[in-house]
């Protein structure tokens, strides 16, 4: 059974839907990745720039609100942002995990701000390798050190 992850974001057009692609692009056979906002806004440009850049196309995504996943039951709920906490309560069944990521688009200088989206996706693409890499790693037990050490004399 897949682990079902809910990424949330203050408006699901920047880091949600980021993070949900990149998952889904890392690992879709052992996760099911979805994103929302506390308010359902709109992709930002540069976000789909960017994603496109790594083979990531967003374009054809649609933003949604956490309330129209209400009824949904996830096994992780990560919240992208200080504004995105209020989801909390929702989720009851969920694991809520915080990661915080600033916001790019907060300076007029079109260069920066380009680097700034490009600095964001890579922070939540490695800590997303990690995520996985954690997630799979509980799923299987290791050796027994008996079992190692056998294999390695034999």
């Amino acid at each position: 059974m897949n682990c079902r992850v809910l990424f949330v974001c203050s408006n699901n057009g920047l880091h949600s839907p980021m993070a949900e692609a990149m998952l889904k692009w890392l690992n879709s056979e052992r996760f099911e990745a979805m994103s929302a906002g506390t308010i359902c806004g709109e992709l930002h440009p540069l976000a789909v720039k960017v994603m496109k850049e790594i083979g990531i196309d967003l374009v054809q995504r649609a933003p949604k609100s956490v309330h129209q996943l209400l009824g949904d039951k996830f096994d992780y709920v990560i919240t992208l942002g200080g504004r995105a906490l209020s989801c909390d309560p929702n989720f009851p069944c969920a694991e809520i995990v915080h990661w915080k990521f600033e916001d790019p688009s907060g300076t007029d200088d079109p260069e920066k701000q380009l680097r700034q989206f490009r600095i964001i996706r890579d922070q939540i693409l490695q800590r997303l390798r990690l995520f996985v890499l954690v997630h799979v790693r509980s799923q299987f037990p290791s050796r027994p050190a008996s079992l190692s050490t056998a294999a390695a004399s034999g």
